[in-house]
């Protein structure tokens, strides 16, 4: 019989994991993934879009997210977060980047991938921003193999384009983008994992080559 914690760990993964289709199939998502995803306790890096990156990336692996303190406070949605393990982390605080560095280093000491939106913020999909690398300190401190994977969008051309109904960015309210997303007939993503993880001693050098990898297989977000 396997030890408690990874029992606990491997129903949590399969519940994640389960919800995150449904609600994949629920939207109407098309995923078209290429390469083959990571497994078991990893550090994946992304560009990132929309808060459906979420539930795509997670309906792909099992891992937890690191997500703004705002997100905690959310109806349900804060809930959930924190159901599944999600690490937090005050953006105004930067004193606050030495507990999440020990959390995201539990976290995959415990067996669990944790994926970073390095970016910092979403965008509109016209490119990928600068990463930044506070957050990737403790991987290049232990040489930790660093994943990454880019995100993109695309709806039908008779529909508002993505980076207007699906990418969630600027000013835009929640309300507001979730009822444009709920009309879609349909949205199409486009999953790229990277063929190599990428290594550095130094955290700067490792976000800048993480950014460059993802930033190569990235498809920019049409709008039309």
């Amino acid at each position: 019989m396997l030890p408690f914690p990874k029992y606990a760990l491997a129903w949590r993964n399969l519940i994640f994991r389960y919800w995150s289709s449904s609600v994949v199939r629920l939207l109407k998502i098309e995923v078209e993934v290429t390469n083959a995803p990571p497994v078991g306790a990893f550090l994946l890096v992304s560009n990132h879009l929309s808060y459906l990156d979420v539930v795509l990336l997670a309906s792909q692996v099992d891992c937890t997210f690191i997500a703004k303190s705002d997100v905690s406070r959310w109806p349900a949605i804060g809930a959930l977060a924190r159901l599944v393990k999600t690490i937090f982390v005050d953006r105004n605080n930067r004193r606050d980047v030495v507990g999440v560095l020990k959390k995201m280093e539990k976290s995959i000491d415990d067996g669990l991938g944790v994926v970073l939106f390095a970016e910092g913020t979403s965008t509109s999909g016209r490119s990928v921003s600068p990463f930044k690398s506070s957050l990737l300190e403790f991987a290049s401190r232990r040489k930790l193999p660093v994943h990454c994977a880019s995100i993109s969008y695309s709806t039908r051309a008779s529909e508002p384009s993505a980076d207007q109904s699906v990418c969630w960015w600027g000013d835009m309210t929640f309300t507001d983008h979730f009822f444009r997303l709920m009309q879609l007939t349909g949205v199409s993503a486009k999953l790229t994992f990277g063929r190599e993880p990428v290594v550095a001693s130094d955290r700067r050098v490792l976000s800048t080559k993480l950014w460059q990898a993802v930033n190569a297989q990235f498809t920019p977000v049409a709008a039309h």
